[in-house]
């Protein structure tokens, strides 16, 4: 049995600091919080793995073939998807070496000791201490010249991610340009980059974290539209819109068209102003971490999330009320605006324990219009027959401190502030007509159904 070592680092706190060992096998995922960080009080692997509460007793995660590691590690890991940008720049960078891994774990594991540093959140996976500080020291000095709408970047990003070449130069020139591009989960490719804190963005940016002289900058998520979503960028904007006029919080975007590649930036929530990291999980390494029959967002019915929220609450200083009102709030207007696929991945919480908040409203993209992902929710619910669909939804209220009939004026409140939607969802002209047409008419029926 091969024992894999690597360490956990973070510079939450401002500077870096080792948080823990980690030891996996191809039975078990051991991890252990160093002492020193024990004692500096910082938030830790997660808000299920309290270091106060641990202390120097490992813990320990039963491998299996579909998490072999510890949730909020896998998270960290390009997910196993057809196209996923950042998993082929690994999988590439990986074939090269003169001993490729094999299949599995082992592919996976090694993934992590690229892909496991500067990423959504506060933690840095490395192989070992000396690398770590190796890293720290190097990261924010590198020089790095600003590119501009002209760079090289976006002709290898419109023939990978729009052409999906074979080749892999075009691969290896972005990892050149770049470096190894941090994962981050979802659908659609992603980079992350840093761009000009303006209020209109032009093309111009920086690697990731880099931080120039005379101008501020601003870390986004930068997603890439694909063909088969044409006109996916254009409808998600237009919800994040929508959701911050309704008083939601939204990170702030910009949407650019280059040379016929559509971009949408997002600002990441998980930093703060001087670029420092704040701890974020999603709700399903959250719940996947504290329950072993919890694999994915369909394992979870939708009344449980409230109740299983609430119990999160006792570890952690969430105001539960609120977030449980948001949480439904979020439900409502992902129903009146044909997002079906809010899961437990694109819904988390932001901050250590004593300052935990749910994050922001940043992926509420309306994926009913297009018919293989038309589904009303993914996280499920069990609509009995006879039961109206809007009347079994207000009565999942009661799990999330909600009455039933506040439950219902949510739904009704969510309707009210986006009876303009289907008119603005028609405007826009970079969207196909038929999948204009089809979210439309999805809506309409669904404001029917809530209106009886």
């Amino acid at each position: 049995m091969i024992d894999r070592h690597a360490v956990i680092w973070t510079c939450v706190g401002g500077a870096p600091i080792k948080m823990a060992s980690i030891v996996a096998t191809d039975r078990e995922c051991r991890i252990t919080y160093a002492m020193g960080f024990i004692e500096s009080r910082l938030p830790g692997l997660s808000l299920m793995a309290d270091p106060a509460l641990i202390g120097q007793e490992a813990l320990v995660w039963p491998s299996t073939e579909s998490r072999p590691l510890h949730p909020r590690l896998m998270a960290m890991i390009p997910p196993h998807q057809p196209g996923n940008l950042q998993r082929r720049i690994y999988a590439e960078m990986l074939a090269r070496r003169p001993i490729p891994p094999a299949p599995g774990t082992e592919t996976e594991w090694e993934m992590l000791m690229l892909s496991g540093r500067n990423g959504i959140g506060h933690l840095d996976v490395f192989p070992d201490d000396v690398l770590a500080s190796s890293w720290y020291a190097q990261t924010g000095v590198r020089p790095a010249a600003i590119q501009n709408s002209q760079s090289k970047i976006w002709e290898i990003l419109r023939a990978e991610v729009q052409q999906h070449s074979s080749e892999t130069g075009g691969i290896l020139g972005l990892a050149d340009i770049l470096g190894p591009t941090p994962t981050a989960g979802g659908m659609i490719s992603k980079v992350l980059l840093s761009i000009p804190d303006r209020p209109a963005w032009t093309g111009e940016f920086m690697p990731f974290g880099m931080r120039p002289e005379g101008e501020r900058f601003v870390d986004v998520i930068v997603k890439i539209e694909e063909p088969q979503y044409d006109g996916l960028l254009d409808l998600e904007s237009l919800c994040l819109e929508i959701h911050r006029e309704a008083g939601f919080d939204v990170p702030r975007s910009w949407r650019l068209d280059i040379d016929g590649l559509r971009l949408l930036a997002i600002e990441r929530f998980d930093r703060d102003r001087e670029g420092l990291p704040v701890p974020f999980e999603s709700l399903m390494t959250v719940f996947s971490a504290g329950s072993r029959r919890i694999h994915g967002t369909a394992d979870v019915m939708w009344p449980e999330v409230g109740s299983m929220v609430a119990k999160i609450s006792r570890l952690c200083s969430l105001d539960i009320r609120r977030a449980q009102e948001t949480l439904f709030r979020r439900l409502a207007f992902a129903l009146m605006t044909g997002n079906g696929d809010m899961h437990l991945d694109n819904i988390g919480l932001l901050g250590g324990k004593h300052a935990v908040r749910l994050a922001p409203v940043y992926d509420p993209a309306p994926m009913r219009a297009w018919p293989r992902h038309n589904m009303r929710m993914a996280i499920p619910m069990d609509f009995t027959s006879g039961t109206p669909v809007y009347t079994k939804i207000a009565e999942s209220a009661p799990s999330f401190g909600l009455s039933v009939a506040h439950g219902r004026d949510i739904l009704n409140d969510a309707a009210e502030a986006t009876r303009d939607f289907c008119e603005r969802v028609m405007g826009l002209e970079n969207v196909p007509e038929v999948r204009r047409a089809n979210l439309a008419a999805i809506i309409k029926q669904e404001r029917k159904w809530l209106e009886s």
